[in-house]
C-alpha cells in the first residue's frame, strides 16, 4: 500500500471529520468488507477529497448543496461537520442550504436546516 496515500487519507479524514461523533460511512463499510472499505476510503478521502483544484471549503459546500437536494440527512450531517471544520461559517452553510429551494423545494431545505441545527447543537454553537 502506498504510504503517502495512506497518510493523505488519514490526514484528510481527520481534517474533515474529527468533530463527527459516531463515525462516518467508513465504520459501516468496514463491517461488511474491511478491505473494500479501506479502498473506498483511500479513493474518497485520499484521492478525491484531497485534490487542490478547489478549496476544501468549496468542495464541502458543493457536498452540502448536493446532499441537501438529494435529502441524504446522514451524509449531510457528516459534510456539515466537514464544512465547518474547513472554515465555512454557519451563515455560509445555511445560505447554501437556502439556495437549494430552487432545485429541491422547501421540504428538503427545512430538513437540511434541521441537520445544520443539530450539528451546531453538537458543537455547542447554536
Amino acid at each position: 500500500m502506498d504510504e503517502l496515500l495512506r497518510r493523505r487519507t488519514k490526514e484528510t479524514a481527520h481534517t474533515l471529520f474529527h468533530t463527527l461523533r459516531n463515525g462516518v460511512g467508513f465504520e459501516t463499510w468496514k463491517r461488511f468488507d474491511k478491505d473494500l472499505a479501506r479502498e473506498l476510503s483511500m479513493f474518497f478521502t485520499g484521492k478525491l477529497y484531497s485534490r487542490n483544484v478547489i478549496s476544501q471549503k468549496e468542495r464541502e459546500m458543493c457536498a452540502v448543496a448536493s446532499l441537501t437536494v438529494l435529502n441524504r440527512r446522514n451524509e449531510l450531517r457528516a459534510h456539515v461537520h466537514a464544512a465547518l471544520n474547513v472554515g465555512a461559517t454557519r451563515q455560509e452553510v445555511a445560505e447554501v442550504i437556502f439556495q437549494q429551494v430552487t432545485y429541491g423545494g422547501m421540504p428538503v431545505v427545512v430538513e437540511a436546516l434541521e441537520v445544520l441545527k443539530a450539528v451546531l447543537d453538537e458543537c455547542g454553537d447554536w
